[in-house]
This record gives C-alpha cells, sequence and structure tokens, in this order.
C-alpha cells in the first residue's frame, strides 16, 4: 500500500477512535482539524514523487510554490472553519496541531528516504 493511503487510513482511524473513546462531542471539529492536513499532507508526497521521477532539478522550485500555497490555504481553512462554520475552535486546534506536526514529521522521514534512494539510483547509473 502507498504511504498516502497508508496515511489516510491511520488519520482517520485514529481520530475517529480518539472522538469515539475520549470525546464523543468533538468528532465534528476534530474530523475537520485532521482533514485539512491529511489532504495537503498527501498532495505534497504526491507532488514530491512525481517530481522527483520526472524532474528532480525542479523541485525545489516546486516545493517553494506549494509552500506558499499552503500557507495561504491553511489560513483560509482555518478561518472558515472556526469564523463561517462556527466549528468549536479548541477541539479543531488541537486536532489540527496535532495531525499538522505529525504529518509533517512522516513528510520529512520519508523524503530524506526517497531522496537517499533517488541519489543512490544516481551515483550507480
Amino acid at each position: 500500500m502507498k504511504l498516502s493511503g497508508v496515511l489516510a487510513v491511520v488519520c482517520v482511524a485514529t481520530c475517529g477512535l480518539f472522538t469515539t473513546l475520549v470525546a464523543p462531542g468533538t468528532t465534528g471539529a476534530a474530523f475537520l482539524g485532521m482533514a485539512a492536513p491529511l489532504i495537503v499532507g498527501m498532495g505534497t508526497i504526491l507532488l514530491v514523487e512525481q517530481t522527483t521521477r520526472a524532474n528532480i532539478q525542479a523541485l525545489t522550485s516546486r516545493m517553494t510554490i506549494a509552500f506558499v500555497a499552503k500557507m495561504v490555504f491553511y489560513a483560509t481553512y482555518v478561518s472558515v472553519a472556526i469564523a463561517l462554520l462556527g466549528i468549536d475552535p479548541v477541539p479543531f486546534t488541537i486536532s489540527f496541531t496535532f495531525y499538522f506536526v505529525a504529518l509533517q514529521i512522516t513528510e520529512a522521514l520519508y523524503f530524506k528516504t526517497l531522496f537517499a534512494r533517488t541519489s543512490a539510483n544516481t551515483a550507480v547509473n
């Protein structure tokens, strides 16, 4: 199973288990807090994998553009969720922060192995 699929299963399962067992009244807020970091993380992984295979020289510029787009998206997403949708900010913020940090660490570790593998293949060829 690809990393994106594993991340989706793990994130949805942990969010569901936590809200069911610990805080049943926060399901919607916790799920919305998890959704954006998961979707953006999966998109980032797919972007890096595709760019690494097709044109690794373009990776820095694509990641810079993606970083700016993510900053704008996250600011808009959090503002809309809390201000317009009226989501409870405490469980939303806790969930968002937890999944954001966990997925960033997962991405960094995955990219480290991906780039090591790519440089090893480049050195052999």
